[in-house]
C-alpha cells in the first residue's frame, strides 16, 4: 500500500509541504523559471508541487491525489531554495517567513 494511502492526513501534509516551497520562493523573488532552472525538475512537476495537484486521480473518489516528491525532489529544492531539507518536511513547523535562515 502506498504511503500517501495509509496516512489520514497526507494530503494536508503534501499541501503544507508545497505552501513551504511556494513561500520560500517568493521570498527569494524566484520565478518559476528559475526554480526549474535551479533544480533541473521540469515546469510540469514544479506546477504539481505548487499547485498541490498531483497527476494521477484517485479512481474511488475522482479527486487528483497528492504529488508525493522522492528524496532526490527533496534535496534539489531544498538546495534552490536554500533551505535545510528537513524544513520542508517537518509537519510540526508550519509556513515560516525567512525559514531559510533558520
Amino acid at each position: 500500500m502506498p504511503a500517501a494511502d495509509h496516512l489520514p492526513d497526507f494530503a494536508e501534509r503534501a499541501k503544507l509541504f508545497g505552501e513551504k516551497v511556494r513561500q520560500r520562493r517568493n521570498e527569494l523573488g524566484l520565478t518559476e523559471r528559475d526554480l526549474i532552472e535551479r533544480t533541473g525538475l521540469s515546469r510540469g512537476y514544479i506546477q504539481l508541487l505548487l499547485n498541490n495537484r498531483g497527476g494521477h486521480k484517485d479512481p474511488s473518489t475522482g479527486l487528483y491525489k497528492p504529488v508525493n516528491p522522492t528524496l532526490d525532489v527533496i534535496w534539489r529544492l531544498a538546495d534552490a531554495l536554500e533551505l535545510d531539507p528537513t524544513y520542508l518536511v517537518d509537519n510540526g513547523r508550519g509556513v515560516e517567513a525567512d525559514a531559510g535562515r533558520s
